[in-house]
C-alpha cells in the first residue's frame, strides 16, 4: 500500500513552498518522522518528515520547484513498487471467477433445484394440512348470517345492530326476560325493545 506525502501547512498565511533539497533518494528506506526533504518559504525554512515508514518509491517534485500546500511531493510504499499492485487485481479476479464457475456446475444447480422443489413441496403440504381447518372457518359465516337474519329480519341492508349496554359499574352480563317487540314491528327511537334482568337491576 503506497502513501503519498503532501506539502503540509507551513504557517498561517503560507500557501506554497519551494523544495530546496531532497534528503532521501528513490529506493531508500525511510522511517516515520524521518526528514524527507527541505522546504523554503518566505517565512521559514524547514524539513518535511515522512508520515509513514517504507521505501521512497517516487519523487513527484524536483528541487527548486514551488508547490502549493496540499500538493503531492512523493510516494512511499513497501518497496514492492507496482508489481504487487498489478498482481492484486488478478488475485481479486480469480475469486470472482470461481463463484461464477461454481454456479455453472450442474451438480450445484441440481442441488439448488432440489432445494427449491423441497421448499415448494413444504408449503403445499402445509396448505393441505390447513384444508381441514378451512371448512370450520367457512362454516362460521353461515351461522353468523342466520343470526343476523334472525335479529334483523328482512331489512338487513339498512339495519342497525342493537348491543347489550352497560347496566352498572360492576355488571358484566344480563338475562333477557322478555321481548317487547316482534320481528317486523316498527320501533321508534327510545322505544322499549326488550327487558333485561341483572343481579342488581
Amino acid at each position: 500500500m503506497s502513501e503519498r506525502v503532501t506539502m503540509p501547512a507551513l504557517g498561517e498565511s503560507v500557501t506554497e513552498g519551494t523544495v530546496t533539497r531532497w534528503l532521501k533518494a528513490v529506493g531508500e528506506r525511510v522511517e516515520v518522522d524521518e526528514p524527507l526533504l527541505e522546504v523554503s518559504t518566505d517565512k521559514v525554512d524547514t524539513e518535511i518528515p515522512s508520515p509513514v515508514a517504507g521505501v521512497l518509491e517516487e519523487i513527484l517534485v524536483q528541487e527548486d520547484d514551488t508547490v502549493p500546500v496540499g500538493a503531492d511531493l512523493a510516494v512511499i510504499g513497501d518497496g514492492s513498487g507496482g508489481g504487487d499492485q498489478e498482481q492484486a487485481p488478478a488475485a481479486q479476479e480469480e475469486p470472482a471467477e470461481a463463484p461464477a464457475d461454481n454456479s455453472g456446475q450442474s451438480g450445484d444447480g441440481d442441488a439448488i433445484d432440489d432445494a427449491q422443489d423441497a421448499n415448494e413441496v413444504a408449503p403445499a403440504g402445509d396448505q393441505c394440512g390447513q384444508e381441514p381447518a378451512q371448512p370450520s372457518t367457512e362454516a362460521a359465516p353461515p351461522q353468523q348470517a342466520t343470526a343476523d337474519t334472525g335479529s334483523g329480519g328482512g331489512e338487513v341492508s339498512g339495519g342497525t345492530t342493537v348491543t347489550m349496554p352497560a347496566l352498572g359499574e360492576s355488571v358484566t352480563e344480563g338475562t333477557i326476560t322478555r321481548w317487547l317487540k316482534a320481528e317486523g314491528d316498527d320501533v321508534a327511537v327510545d322505544e322499549p325493545l326488550l327487558e333485561v334482568s341483572t343481579d342488581k337491576v
